[in-house]
């Protein structure tokens, strides 16, 4: 099959048209460093609400969104 000159145009004008619109580099992203990642709260009786607090530390060049969700 071959195509013709003006559709071999449109359709390197359309590759074209999509990468700049493409961004040039995706941005840094964020590095995730837990120094306690585990927690034993040991024998807990029923009733008895068990608090703890984890430390998170963005060791990457760019933003970290944590999303969570308790309960």
């Amino acid at each position: 099959m071959r195509m013709g000159p003006a559709a071999l145009l449109l359709f390197s004008l359309a590759s074209v048209a999509r990468a700049a619109d493409a961004p040039a580099t995706a941005p840094a992203a964020g590095g995730l460093e837990v120094p306690e990642a585990v927690y034993d709260a040991g024998k807990v009786d029923r009733g008895v609400t068990v608090r703890h607090e984890f430390v998170l530390k963005n060791v990457g060049p760019g933003e970290l969104s944590i999303n969570a969700k308790p309960g």
